[in-house]
């Protein structure tokens, strides 16, 4: 079924424009807990990786995700590490959350991986 623009963002021509929300409390990031600031330092992370059928998506720093990607493959995460309790307590994630803890919210550095991990 197709639905108009104006009604699919929630607009209605005779009520006049959409109510706006309340503002939300700051969001946290899952892993390390620091606040999310809307822009390039966030990111869309699937706890179960969409190749091993996850659906759920949640929104989390951009140098936490990659560096949950530099360790785990997509099978470690779809078998083990898609619980937040579980991902925390592994040591080389233990000790990036150390880490960037003492970094600010839109704090981003690329995340690099051995070549031996990447079978190359």
């Amino acid at each position: 079924m197709v639905v108009k623009r104006h009604l699919r963002a929630g607009h209605d021509a005779q009520q006049g424009p959409p109510l706006a929300a309340a503002p939300a409390a700051p969001a946290s990031c899952p892993l390390c807990g620091r606040l999310l600031v809307p822009g390039p330092s966030t990111d869309l992370h699937h706890p179960v990786p969409r190749s091993q059928g996850g659906r759920e998506v949640v929104e989390m720093h951009r140098v936490c995700h990659q560096k949950i990607h530099s360790v785990f493959s997509e099978a470690e995460l779809a078998a083990t590490y898609h619980d937040w309790r579980r991902l925390r307590s592994h040591p080389a994630i233990a000790d990036f959350i150390r880490w960037i803890a003492r970094k600010p919210p839109e704090f981003y550095d690329r995340s690099r991986t051995t070549l031996a991990r990447r079978g190359r």
